[in-house]
């Protein structure tokens, strides 16, 4: 290969698979829905709801604990069917003290004296459920009324699922906007899409439901993406497939300041990494469309920051070309926007592009960030959540 010849290779192959993962991977799962139509599933309800154990880790969450609890309560659930367990992951505030006044009330404090991270708490707090379905949340996620029922109701028309992952939408003030609306939007329609195929590989950790025994239980130096790593593990070791059920909605505030959210995506890009050694046999090309959504979804998102870094080297050897001078000036383009993003952001069209622009950017460099974390060994299965209002 010439001199000249791998600049070119390289930039094209890196923005060639960056526009595949956000844009060309949507579009072939929308054509293939089309090309293959769901099957129908039944509409109506189980006879009989089954036992539900309700999972939530808490870790220093005075602040949005008792409204989380009140949201438990107020759930549509047959009562009597359901169970509600919160794990204190070493609290040092009140959340322990608050979560024991609500004890006549039926919900259960395991508290756990040494912090030692969120996958360790999931793994007793399943160890101690005594329903048979479990469904794991976050403490400053809120439940709509049906939300349990919806999750229920998605395991039961879809027989051959392992998981349902819920919808969570994200709700900020009005002065600060929405960090990550746009991205969100784009994602929950993406899971939609996997859905038809039952090879949905991202959720959320704030609402997501699967059969009790059928649970793999997560290394306890899992840095994040429990909600990444629990479906892909049962799935991996037992089979079945996984679900999107939209109108199983919860609700949380956005992080206000890009500083969380940095944060938050730092933890990702760590757990991605990691959650690819512990799942890589579903990247295998006999797996059929998990193998696709996993390597198109997830494996080519967590490596974008690297496809952005070599692209933009690459194009530095090419720009006596016109068109890799244009290319270069596109990425010249998105970085100033980022950059100018808080001064325009009350612009018409121009603000809500350079606020994408910013939150792209901040997504890639957090990853990047995590994944050097990670392999430098300091990343830890514990953090400070981001501050919560009641």
């Amino acid at each position: 290969m010439s001199h000249e010849t791998l600049p070119i290779v390289l930039t094209l192959v890196s923005f060639g698979l960056l526009i595949y993962t956000h844009v060309g991977y949507p579009a072939l799962l929308w054509l293939l829905s089309k090309l293959f139509p769901q099957h129908d599933t039944p509409s109506n309800e189980p006879a009989e709801w089954p036992d539900v154990s309700v999972l939530v880790s808490a870790y220093n969450e005075e602040a949005v604990i008792a409204d989380r609890i009140r949201n438990f309560l107020d759930l549509d659930y047959p009562r009597a069917r359901l169970e509600i367990l919160v794990g204190s992951d070493g609290s040092t505030d009140r959340t322990c003290e608050i979560v024991n006044l609500y004890a006549s009330q039926g919900i259960r404090l395991i508290a756990f004296k040494e912090r030692r991270g969120k996958a360790s708490v999931v793994n007793d707090l399943v160890a101690q459920a005594r329903r048979e379905i479990v469904v794991l949340t976050d403490a400053n996620t809120f439940f709509y009324p049906d939300a349990v029922r919806e999750l229920i109701r998605a395991l039961w028309r879809n027989p051959s699922a392992c998981a349902v992952l819920g919808r969570l939408d994200l709700h900020s003030s009005t002065e600060r906007g929405n960090l990550d609306g746009v991205y969100w939007r784009w994602d929950t329609f993406i899971k939609t899409l996997e859905s038809h195929f039952g090879s949905v590989v991202g959720g959320n950790g704030g609402i997501y439901a699967f059969p009790r025994n059928r649970y793999q239980p997560i290394s306890p130096e899992a840095i994040s993406n429990d909600d990444f790593l629990i479906p892909m593990l049962i799935r991996l070791h037992s089979g079945g497939q996984v679900f999107f059920a939209p109108s199983a909605r919860a609700w949380e505030r956005s992080p206000e300041r890009v500083r969380d959210e940095f944060q938050r995506h730092v933890r990702i890009g760590a757990g991605g990494l990691q959650g690819i050694l512990w799942t890589w046999r579903l990247l295998l090309p006999w797996k059929g469309m998990v193998a696709v959504a996993y390597f198109s979804h997830k494996v080519l998102r967590w490596f974008g920051p690297w496809f952005m870094l070599v692209g933009f080297v690459a194009n530095l050897w090419l720009l006596d070309r016109p068109v890799f001078q244009a290319l270069f000036v596109g990425q010249l383009v998105l970085y100033g926007l980022a950059a100018a993003a808080t001064l325009v952001r009350h612009v018409p069209i121009l603000g809500k592009a350079a606020t994408a622009a910013r939150y792209f950017l901040v997504l890639n460099a957090a990853v990047l960030l995590g994944f050097i974390r990670f392999a430098l060994g300091i990343a830890r299965p514990t953090w400070d959540t981001a501050p919560r209002r009641a």
